[in-house]
């Protein structure tokens, strides 16, 4: 286990766990800043009025913005004006305690509010994972996908719907902020899939900007929109419409669906990998379980005929079957 992997798998939940909650607190937190500018001012009034030294006065502002009482001057020896500044702020007090209260409990009693605030500390926390960013089918298949495969991802969707756990952030993707709690600048590769291609190309644009090097792949639902989306840099565009008819016209010739969905007595954690080389490797170097294909030299000109010592170059490509589990020790192995 790298450090990578023991970073996301065990110390981040252990420490979300402990601290996530407390980010309910930020909730609150301006509340909170109020009723100490409160004691600050009954403490200005006590130094002025009561004479009391600095220690004194705080102890003496935190009793009457508490309205615990402990310290109550005689009032036939408190000028007028001491005691209309000490009714307002006790009356500004109760109303900040109320609206603390408020924010607390509607807070508490909403679990998806935790579920929530332990994604947005968990995605902000976590390393060279993946950000699935959407809505949908495609969204829920991907992260269905990812847990199977034991892949470490966080999802940011303006609608939970059936998408349940701590890995999920409700909120605009369009959001800057929202993409940030997601780990979006720390993330290895991201996954856009709105219902709108607009609202995908906006937030690659901004994706790109947040994380330059992360590699973004977007499903789009107009393949005449590929081209933007290379320029706005994503490294793969998949039009949904184009994939389903790749997919219906296969599955009506070789009754399945090779490359994308094996269906039927064989496995469905078999798929078809194609993988860029970028070091020199040899072909028997490559992982158990993980058969290859055909080698595709420069020019694109397909090679079925190789053996075990047969060495893969830089700019070749390399097609393999086997579990996707295993995808990724391939594609470190080819550099």
């Amino acid at each position: 286990m790298n450090w990578i992997t023991l970073w996301n798998k065990v110390l981040v939940p252990a420490l979300e766990s402990l601290m996530a909650p407390y980010s309910i607190f930020r909730k609150v937190f301006p509340q909170v800043v109020l009723l100490g500018v409160a004691v600050y001012v009954n403490a200005f009034v006590f130094m002025t009025f009561q004479h009391l030294d600095l220690l004194s006065a705080i102890y003496a502002g935190v009793n009457v913005v508490t309205t615990v009482g402990l310290y109550a001057p005689p009032l036939s020896q408190m000028p007028s004006t001491e005691k209309v500044i000490l009714i307002l702020t006790i009356i500004f007090a109760v109303g900040l305690y109320t609206s603390i209260i408020q924010s607390l409990v509607s807070t508490v009693v909403r679990r998806d509010s935790w579920a929530d605030a332990r994604a947005r500390w968990r995605g902000s926390h976590m390393r060279q994972h993946t950000v699935v960013i959407g809505e949908g089918e495609a969204v829920k298949g991907a992260v269905r996908r990812l847990e199977r495969y034991g892949v470490d991802y966080v999802v940011l969707t303006r609608e939970k719907g059936d998408l349940h756990g701590d890995k999920v952030i409700v909120g605009d993707p369009k959001d800057e902020k929202n993409l940030i709690s997601a780990g979006i600048m720390e993330a290895k590769n991201a996954i856009i899939s709105m219902e709108n291609d607009m609202d995908s190309l906006l937030v690659t644009l901004k994706v790109q900007k947040l994380n330059p090097p992360l590699q973004v792949t977007c499903i789009v639902r107009n393949s005449s929109m590929i081209d933007e989306f290379k320029t706005a840099g994503a490294d793969m565009v998949i039009p949904a419409e184009d994939i389903l008819g790749r997919i219906t016209a296969s599955a009506a010739l070789s009754n399945n669906v090779s490359g994308l969905i094996f269906s039927g007595r064989v496995r469905d954690d078999i798929m078809i990998g194609f993988f860029s080389v970028n070091k020199e490797t040899k072909v028997g170097d490559l992982p158990q379980g993980i058969v290859p294909l055909a080698i595709v030299r420069d020019g694109g000109s397909l090679d079925p005929y190789f053996a075990k010592d047969t060495v893969v170059k830089p700019g070749e490509n390399l097609v393999v079957i086997g579990n996707p589990s295993l995808f990724k020790k391939v594609k470190d192995l080819l550099g």
